[in-house]
């Protein structure tokens, strides 16, 4: 594509967003994140460290301008799984320092993405102060949430993108793409015989629990009561061959030939919250995680396992940013990029 344009990777995290704009022309000028280890993944794949860690850093009236602002800013304080503080969190306040920046540095679009739950918490008070915001710094924000198994990613994850045009690009009206590829199953990405992660001798009882093999009386340990019996089972699911889910609350049996629900870990890390295999009684591999996310199979990981399970489960899903911008690339009929900037307010 000729087409070339400039951005920045705030709250860049290990690059998602970088995977699917660096093919359609895009140059990152600054990269921003809190996290050291997230910048080893970020430079071993990039060759680029991070401008600043601390996103408070940023003097936003030096912000070197961009032509489009990403952020994927910290879902944890909007989340169902989290405590849902919003902006009384300080990591939710770090949308502000965003806006600060997108005020100063006047990019003709912002790229931002979230949890769902955005929307509601606070009754939508909280996603209703970010959308006038932006109106108010000068943007005409769009909003849609999309599901990453519609774009040829193994995982169904909801996740809520706002686009916003600068007023002065006279873009009236933005259609996301709503899918892009047929759904495809966890089945497709089974890296078989992968035994990198491997499982306990309490799983492997577990499994033979689950599969029937063995019940409660034929277990030496004591169970926990979320252990004791499969909290979900899908529909048709072969529990020999399915993967499990570990949940606080219990274990599901999902099918292996539709897209996994969404991907997370514990904050504890570890191996004990990594979904299981059963047929292989194994943990699914960090090949098999790079897949269900959308990353490359050569995405390179210089980080401890525990460390690249956590960056890939907190990361955006490459493809699905891949299709917003090649709707943004054709709403502003592919030329992001012009002679016109905006004038910056004096220092």
């Amino acid at each position: 594509m000729g087409n070339k344009f400039s951005y920045s990777d705030l709250c860049a995290g290990i690059g998602g967003f970088r995977i699917a704009l660096d093919p359609l022309g895009g140059k990152c000028l600054y990269s921003c994140d809190i996290n050291p280890d997230n910048e080893k993944t970020y430079f071993a794949n990039y060759l680029d460290k991070y401008n600043t860690y601390d996103i408070y850093d940023i003097k936003s009236r030096t912000f070197p301008y961009v032509d489009v602002l990403c952020a994927g800013f910290p879902c944890q304080p909007f989340s169902i799984a989290g405590k849902r503080k919003g902006f009384t969190d300080s990591r939710g306040l770090i949308y502000f320092k965003i806006a600060e920046i997108i005020k100063h540095s006047q990019p003709k679009v912002v790229f931002l993405e979230n949890v769902p739950n955005l929307m509601r918490i606070e009754k939508g008070r909280t996603f209703k102060t970010i959308l006038n915001n932006l109106n108010e710094l000068g943007y005409d924000p769009y909003y849609e949430v999309l599901d990453s198994s519609n774009f040829g990613v193994p995982q169904s994850r909801n996740r809520i993108y706002i686009v916003a045009f600068r007023k002065d690009l006279n873009i009236f009206g933005f259609n996301f793409t709503k899918k892009r590829t047929k759904k495809r199953s966890f089945r497709s990405i089974i890296q078989t015989g992968d035994y990198s992660i491997p499982i306990s001798k309490k799983w492997n009882t577990y499994i033979d629990l689950y599969t029937g093999k063995i019940s409660l009386e034929d277990i030496a340990f004591d169970v926990p009561k979320t252990r004791q019996k499969l909290e979900r089972v899908d529909k048709n699911v072969n529990l020999n061959d399915c993967v499990f889910q570990i949940r606080s609350s219990g274990i599901r049996a999902l099918s292996i030939d539709k897209p996994l629900p969404t991907f997370a870990v514990s904050v504890s890390g570890g191996g004990a919250m990594i979904p299981v295999y059963s047929k292989e009684r194994r943990h699914i591999s960090i090949i098999e995680i790079t897949r269900l996310m959308g990353f490359p199979d050569n995405f390179e990981f210089p980080v401890s396992r525990t460390n690249a399970i956590k960056q890939l489960a907190n990361a955006v899903c490459p493809p699905v940013i891949k299709s917003i911008f090649q709707d943004i690339l054709f709403s502003t009929e592919n030329s992001i990029i012009s002679e016109s900037r905006p004038i910056r307010e004096k220092v």
